[in-house]
């Protein structure tokens, strides 16, 4: 498995969208600070491939970046020839969705049937890398906590990835496989034994010598017996003809009887229907000139109507009229009405104008008040200024002496006014105060007679318009009453009578009178042409009656049925007359008497041919003697001819059944003899295959060959992790395999054997790095399957524990490592090992997440 492109978003520290491109990678580094996310892109790689990474196992919504609804990585790898594309995404709280897809010539396509559903996808993943997560993380990605699991872990658990790793698996699968063939080919020869000792017991050559014989007796009585049919059938046909001209005769007879009894059946019939003729020839005549009578009647009273129409006018129009006339004195009351509302306005007007004249006096003399109220309030505040400048002068010169600065203007004061007493100014102000009210009472009375003065003239504006109103209301009602008293006596010559609407009432009832009379008159003339009509039908239906009668008479085949009895019964039989048919058409008596014409000769003619089949009856006797002669000793004769060909056919049938039994008898004994030496021959190839895979299964047991791979893999990846080992520690140590554990060999003190689990951390860190190192570069000669190719190595873990000089020697190591092909990855955050290395994917912390860059 080689990656080939990554693209993770919303996954632990990296919440945006990063991608990796591991195309142009060969040799690189991931480097950042701790905490950064360097592991997260291995656990990337393990939970699109796997949908497990180690520090969370399957709970992986927990690897969710906080604040993120969801996490998504699309990983893109090769495996071999092919190229894959899985994208895995699982919410924070929800279940997990995949969609795993393999390149197709130009596009992506989905990977097969189920590559949408995790537990097939997983399983289709599996196959294609051809590593399960255990080995995975062993072998190409080394995760922090696992990196040395190989080195120092379980037997059994090494054992196992060895298997997977390798292979090994197909010895196991070839053993199972050999087993499932062995267990099957015994089965088969066992199946094959039960079979001929059940149902192909008894089957020998003495068995199938006497079915065949019997099958060749079958055949030969069976052509006998149909040879013996034949004849039988020839005699038989000869009696069949001389049977067929007597069934015939009498069948002739017996034609002749039946159109008689047709033809006699018409006779009663039209006994019957010549008396109902002439009754109902009769009714007829009779209801068409009731019809007649009835329709003269309609068309007077037609006239009578039509008539009144014309002077007086419809029904509906005599209605309208009459509505018109009624609303004459309803007219004439609302016109006096409106004269009347008119007079009572009119006569308002002089005392509204007079109210006018009233107010107007008034509003002057309120006005006149006001003025002379506003002058004395104007006096009054400027006797209250006067007031206050004396009062104001006698305060300055109160404290003011002639000689001093004016405390005004500032100029030397000379002499000092006069003042008068401050009394003065309290008699301005309270004569203001009085002027004051008495201008704003003026001024309200003044208001009131400008509202008194606006209420007269509008109540007169609203009487003018009412007066206007009222006489355009007289003249419409007087309009309209002419109008409806001339459309009233337009009907009456142009002069109204005393009461139109009785006038009216009594036209309207005539009219509805005559209606009456006419729709009688066309009800009883209707009635009696529809009786007239059913009188006619009644005639025409019996009519029709004799002319079916007179039709059947002439479907009678009387002259066929005396060419046939000519020809059967030869040119000396007389055939009887019968009456002639042309000429006669629907007269019931002609064609009664055609009828019982015919009905005599067709008796005669088949009592005629009942004598001559009396003549030629004999029977069937000579016959049955001649057929039981050519059969006997076969089948016993019933008695009849006819009895005689069924036994014989019987017999036939019954005897090609039996031969077709026993040859089939016959020929199944010999196909079942040849398939039980089929058998015997199978049952012989089923042991020996059921041996030969038997031992091969035991050959392959898990014990032997698969344990022998085992170890000889582990020695050979201890000799190769020994020579990097020795090359990282400077030649101090070496890796040896034995009882089935890792032992590190210390050269520096007497080639001393330690257990691999007995290293302190920075040696179990070399020898784990060591054995990787050869684990990669052996596996795929060590491996028994092209699926097992190592084409990436990660490795996370323990490089900041070495010292300067250690460190050189692992870069060297892994420097050697890369090329060939193969992807190897170092997750670091030395700085020192990072920049030795080609090329390197820098892991950056942001408060808005970790971002990815690739440095070369």
């Amino acid at each position: 498995m080689r990656p080939v492109r990554l693209e993770l978003k919303g996954f632990t520290a990296f919440r945006d969208v990063q991608t990796i491109d591991f195309d142009a990678l060969d040799l690189f580094a991931i480097a950042g600070p701790t905490g950064s996310g360097k592991s997260s892109i291995l656990d990337a790689i393990t939970y699109a491939l796997y949908g497990y990474v180690e520090r969370v196992g399957k709970q992986v919504g927990q690897l969710v970046s906080q604040g993120q609804p969801r996490m998504a990585v699309t990983f893109e790898f090769a495996a071999g020839d092919e190229r894959y594309r899985v994208t895995r995404t699982t919410p924070s709280k929800g279940t997990t969705k995949i969609m795993l897809e393999r390149w197709e010539g130009a596009d992506w396509r989905q990977a097969g049937e189920g590559a949408d559903h995790v537990r097939e996808a997983d399983a289709m993943i599996r196959e294609a890398v051809g590593l399960d997560y255990d080995t995975f993380t062993r072998s190409v990605l080394l995760p922090q906590g696992r990196f040395a699991e190989f080195l120092v872990g379980d037997a059994k658990d090494r054992r196992a990835i060895l298997t997977e790793l390798l292979g090994l698996e197909l010895f196991t699968r070839l053993r199972e496989r050999a087993g499932d063939l062995a267990r099957a080919s015994a089965a088969s020869a066992q199946a094959n034994e039960r079979l001929l000792e059940t149902e192909y017991a008894g089957v020998t050559e003495e068995a199938v010598a006497e079915a065949e014989a019997a099958a060749v007796a079958a055949a030969s009585a069976e052509r006998a017996l149909s040879e013996a049919e034949a004849n039988a059938r020839e005699i038989a046909s000869r009696w069949a003809a001389a049977e067929g001209e007597l069934r015939e005769i009498r069948r002739c007879a017996a034609d002749a009887r039946a159109a008689a009894r047709a033809a006699r059946g018409s006779a009663l019939a039209l006994q019957d229907l010549g008396v109902q003729l002439l009754e109902a020839e009769t009714a007829a005549r009779d209801m068409t000139k009731a019809s007649a009578r009835g329709a003269k009647a309609a068309q007077r009273a037609a006239s009578a109507r039509a008539k009144a129409e014309g002077q007086w006018g419809r029904a509906p129009e005599l209605a309208a009229l009459r509505t018109k006339a009624e609303g004459l004195a309803e007219r004439e009351e609302a016109l006096g009405e409106a004269e009347a509302e008119h007079e009572t306005a009119a006569a308002r007007r002089p005392s509204l104008e007079e109210a006018i004249r009233t107010a107007e006096a008034e509003l002057a003399k309120r006005a006149a008040a006001a003025h002379k109220a506003a002058a004395a309030l104007e006096a009054a505040r400027e006797a209250v200024d006067r007031a206050t400048h004396a009062d104001l002068v006698a305060a300055v010169r109160a404290g003011t002496h002639p000689g001093e600065a004016c405390p005004v203007c500032g100029a030397p004061v000379k002499t000092l006014p006069k003042t008068s007493k401050g009394a003065g100014l309290d008699r301005a102000r309270a004569a203001a105060a009085k002027a004051q009210d008495a201008a704003e009472s003026a001024e309200r009375m003044t208001r009131e007679a400008e509202r008194g003065r606006d209420a007269a003239l509008s109540a007169a504006r609203q009487a003018a318009n009412e007066i206007e109103r009222l006489e355009r209301e007289v003249a419409k009602r007087r309009k309209e009453l002419t109008a409806t008293g001339r459309d009233v006596a337009k009907a009456f010559g142009g002069t109204l009578p005393p009461d139109p609407v009785a006038t009216l009432d009594e036209r309207i009832e005539r009219l509805e009178v005559l209606e009456d009379e006419e729709s009688e008159a066309r009800e009883t003339a209707q009635e009696a042409e529809r009786a007239a009509n059913l009188a006619e039908r009644a005639r025409d239906a019996l009519l029709g009656s004799v002319a079916e009668h007179r039709a059947r008479l002439d479907a009678v085949p009387a002259s066929g049925i005396v060419e046939r009895a000519r020809a059967i019964a030869g040119a000396a039989f007389t055939a009887p007359s019968f009456p002639p048919l042309a000429g006669v058409k629907k007269d019931a008596g002609a064609v009664l008497e055609l009828a019982v014409g015919l009905a005599d000769g067709l008796e005669e003619l088949a009592e005629g041919l009942d004598a001559q089949a009396a003549e030629r009856e004999e029977g069937e006797r000579p016959f049955l003697s001649e057929a039981d002669a050519v059969v006997e000793g076969l089948v016993e004769s019933p008695g009849t001819l006819a009895g005689l060909l069924d036994a014989v056919a019987e017999a036939c049938r019954t005897a090609a059944a039996v031969r077709a039994t026993t040859q089939k008898e016959a020929s199944g004994m010999r196909e079942r003899l040849d398939n039980a030496a089929k058998l015997l021959d199978e049952v012989a190839v089923e042991r020996g295959r059921a041996a030969t895979f038997d031992a091969l299964s035991r050959e392959l047991r898990a014990d032997r060959i698969v344990a022998f791979l085992q170890i000889e893999a582990l020695q050979i990846l201890a000799a190769g992790g020994s020579r990097h080992l020795s090359t990282l520690s400077g030649g101090r140590y070496g890796l040896a395999f034995d009882e089935d554990e890792f032992f590190v060999i210390d050269t520096w003190n007497g080639d001393e054997r330690r257990r691999a689990r007995t290293l302190s951390g920075g040696e179990t860190f070399l020898a784990s790095l060591g054995l990787a190192l050869a684990l990669s570069e052996q596996v795929r000669s060590l491996s028994v399957a092209d699926r097992a190719r190592l084409d990436s190595l990660f490795l996370d873990e323990g490089f900041g524990t070495l010292d300067p000089e250690s460190l050189e020697v692992v870069v060297e190591a892994i420097e050697q490592l890369g090329g060939d092909g193969r992807i190897v990855g170092v997750i670091t955050h030395v700085q020192e090992l990072a920049i030795r290395l080609p090329a390197r994917i820098e892991v950056e912390k942001s408060p808005r997440g970790s971002r990815l860059q690739v440095l070369r």
